[in-house]
């Protein structure tokens, strides 16, 4: 790597700087599959003209491929909108900096030109250097919808192990049709929007909630020792002095998704229920909750489970199982039910969730289910897809009847 670069303020000696270089070089060769043939400081000065929220260019530097690229990104305005999302976004500059230099590659005839010991055609580089920008642009914006939804709209929720993996991840997950078709649904969701699980019980060292009536003299409120001694202890025997009640957040159990995939839930009935299953995944992420999710039809297929602090391997996984499914089979929702509340079971914590998303095409067979809800403590939401059922609707805790597709329908179940 040369000493000195196209960036003022630059150390282009530094280990962290060779680092980053050689995470750009690493996923740009993986885009390409062939080496890249571009100097460290060009891939330095790429990825810090992305990261830095004012870079400045060295007019006086003498790699002119680099002066190109930084001055192309500073000043057109598909570098701009690159920038407004990688300034200060480590992971975001070094994709956008393997992408760029990746299309670059890709769009030029030859190697000849990133030579500094060739004479380099200005016009024709930075002609290429913008067509690199509009592609990369693109892929951008993909990447940060998945990345958006992966990490439920909370960065830092992910054990991430390699950023050069999980780059990789949302790459691949971005150039996958199925799960962008899903995203499309969820694009103008917000975090505001999903707001997390909040659920409260009584405890004396809790947060104060609001006043009530009685004799916890743990719990008494200033007023009430303002009281004369009578007052006082006629009050307390009548259990009317005046508390402060007190709450604590209680610690959300697993959410359990359980979707139906029958031939009945084709087409936009399927890619709207796996749309509601990611938002439920975001929402559990915003809590801190597990998750878990399974398909079924006329029989249930394979679980797939998501701790508190799960590996990004393990949601792109999870992302992937649930694109690439199929609407097909007939529908026993009694057995997936029981089969779900025995998963539920075997976790030994009490408050789950378990939300089936259907079309309720079915009979259900009401005791069985009943009699595993009580012993698993469950709550029972019914997610009813242009359909009805009379024994789902008497089942269920929540029943909600979804009439069309469209985020408001979404918001309303999540």
């Amino acid at each position: 790597m040369n000493s000195h670069g196209a960036l003022r303020g630059v150390n282009y000696s530094s280990p962290l700087t060779k680092y980053r270089a050689s995470r750009v070089r690493k996923l740009a060769e993986i885009l390409t599959s062939r080496d890249i043939k571009i100097d460290d400081t060009v891939l330095v000065d790429t990825y810090y003209s992305l990261y830095l929220p004012a870079p400045v260019l060295d007019e006086n530097a003498e790699n002119t491929l680099s002066k190109l690229i930084v001055n192309t990104l500073l000043n057109s305005s598909k570098g701009q909108r690159i920038r407004a999302k990688t300034i200060l976004e480590p992971l975001l500059s070094t994709i956008s900096a393997a992408l760029l230099i990746s299309e670059f590659t890709k769009h030029l005839q030859s190697t000849s030109m990133m030579s500094e010991k060739t004479s380099v055609n200005i016009s024709e580089v930075r002609s290429t250097i913008e067509k690199a920008l509009d592609s990369t642009s693109r892929e951008l914006e993909r990447v940060v919808s998945i990345k958006r939804v992966v990490e439920g709209l909370e960065p830092g929720y992910l054990s991430i192990f390699s950023l050069e993996d999980y780059g990789l991840e949302l790459l691949r997950l971005a150039h996958n049709a199925d799960i962008t078709a899903i995203l499309k649904v969820l694009r103008d969701i917000s975090a505001e929007d999903l707001g997390s699980y909040r659920d409260y019980i009584v405890s004396k060292r809790g947060e104060k909630m609001g006043f009530e009536l009685g004799f916890d003299v743990e719990r008494l409120a200033p007023r009430s020792l303002t009281y004369p001694d009578e007052l006082f202890y006629t009050r307390l025997a009548q259990h009317k002095l005046l508390l402060y009640t007190k709450m604590t957040r209680r610690r959300p159990g697993r959410v359990y998704v359980l979707v139906d995939k029958s031939g009945s839930m084709s087409g936009e009935k399927i890619l709207w229920a796996k749309a509601v299953t990611l938002a439920l995944y975001m929402k559990t992420v915003k809590s801190r909750s597990g998750f878990s999710i399974r398909f079924f039809d006329s029989q249930p297929y394979s679980l797939h489970k998501i701790g508190k602090k799960p590996r990004s391997s393990e949601i792109t996984a999870l992302f992937e199982y649930i694109a690439r499914v199929k609407s097909s089979g007939g529908t026993d929702i009694t057995r997936a039910l029981l089969t779900a509340l025995q998963d539920m079971s075997a976790e030994k914590s009490d408050y789950n969730t378990l939300v089936l998303i259907t079309d309720g095409i079915d009979r259900v067979v009401e005791k069985p289910v009943r009699l595993m809800l009580d012993k698993t403590r469950s709550r029972l939401v019914v997610v009813m897809i242009m359909g009805d059922n009379k024994s789902l609707e008497r089942l269920a805790d929540t029943y909600l009847k979804v009439v069309k597709f469209d985020r408001g329908e979404v918001l309303r179940v999540v």
